[in-house]
C-alpha cells in the first residue's frame, strides 16, 4: 500500500510541473525578460517547409541576437550543414552571404524594419504590452522539447502582415526561464519556417561586430528584391 501511494505520488507530481504556464504568467515573464534582454546565442536547427513541393529542408548552424536599442535589433546566423552560409539582418537590412560562389543577396526591408524586429525578438525582449497589441494569444497546452517542459503558444497576429503574408506563429516558451526554444512561423500558401534552439546563453558578451557578416572585400553584390 505504502509503494502503491508513493507512485501515485510520483505521477501526481509529474502531471503537476507538466502543466502549461496560465498566459498571465507567461506575460509576466516576457516583461521580466525584456527589461533584462541584451544578446543571446545558440545552437540553432532552421527547418524551411514549402507546401507546393511537399519538401522540407533541414539547416544547422549557430544563432546570435543582438539587442541594440528598444524595439531594434541585430541577428546572425552561421549555417554550418548541409552547406555553409551566413545570414544577417541589421540596418534595415537582410543578406544572405554564400561564400562558395562569394556573393551576398541583399534584401532593404525599409519600413518593415519594426515587424522584423518584432518577431525576432518574440519571447527574448519583447514586452507583454507591445506582444498583446502584435498578437492575439492562446495556450495550447505543455509539450517538451529536447526534454524541457514547456508551454506552447499560438499567436495570431492582429491585422495583416504585409511582409510575410502571416497565418499564426507558435512558440514554445521553457517553463525554467520563461524564453523560448522553438519558434514556427506559417505562411498563407501552407509553407513554415521553424527554428529550434539548444545550448541557449542568455545576456552573453557579444559586441556589433560579432552580429555583423563577415564578408570579403571582393564579394558580389545582388538585389533580388530590385
Amino acid at each position: 500500500m505504502r509503494s502503491n501511494r508513493l507512485l501515485l505520488l510520483v505521477f501526481a507530481g509529474i502531471s503537476l510541473s507538466a502543466a502549461p504556464l496560465p498566459l498571465d504568467e507567461v506575460l509576466r515573464r516576457f516583461d521580466a525578460n525584456a527589461k533584462s534582454f541584451r544578446a543571446m546565442s545558440a545552437k540553432i536547427e532552421r527547418i524551411d517547409y514549402t507546401a507546393v513541393l511537399k519538401d522540407t529542408e533541414k539547416e544547422n548552424g549557430n544563432i546570435v541576437l543582438w539587442k541594440k536599442k528598444a524595439g531594434v535589433v541585430q541577428m546572425r546566423i552561421d549555417i554550418e550543414s548541409p552547406t555553409t552560409k551566413q545570414i544577417g539582418y541589421a540596418d534595415k537590412k537582410a543578406q544572405i552571404y554564400l561564400p562558395k560562389i562569394n556573393t551576398v543577396q541583399i534584401f532593404d526591408v525599409g519600413k518593415y524594419d519594426a515587424l522584423i524586429s518584432q518577431g525576432i525578438l518574440i519571447g527574448f525582449g519583447t514586452s507583454a504590452a507591445d506582444f498583446q497589441k502584435a498578437y492575439s494569444v492562446k495556450v495550447l497546452g505543455e509539450e517538451s522539447i529536447l526534454g524541457k517542459a514547456t508551454t506552447k503558444l499560438e499567436l495570431l497576429p492582429k491585422g495583416d502582415s504585409p511582409l510575410l503574408k502571416l497565418k499564426k506563429i507558435e512558440v514554445w516558451i521553457q517553463h525554467t526561464d520563461g524564453y523560448p526554444i522553438r519558434q514556427k512561423i506559417y505562411q498563407g500558401s501552407g509553407d513554415y519556417n521553424q527554428a529550434t534552439y539548444s545550448e541557449m546563453k542568455i545576456n552573453p558578451a557579444i559586441s556589433e561586430a560579432q552580429v555583423r557578416l563577415n564578408l570579403p572585400k571582393n564579394v558580389k553584390k545582388e538585389y533580388p528584391s530590385k
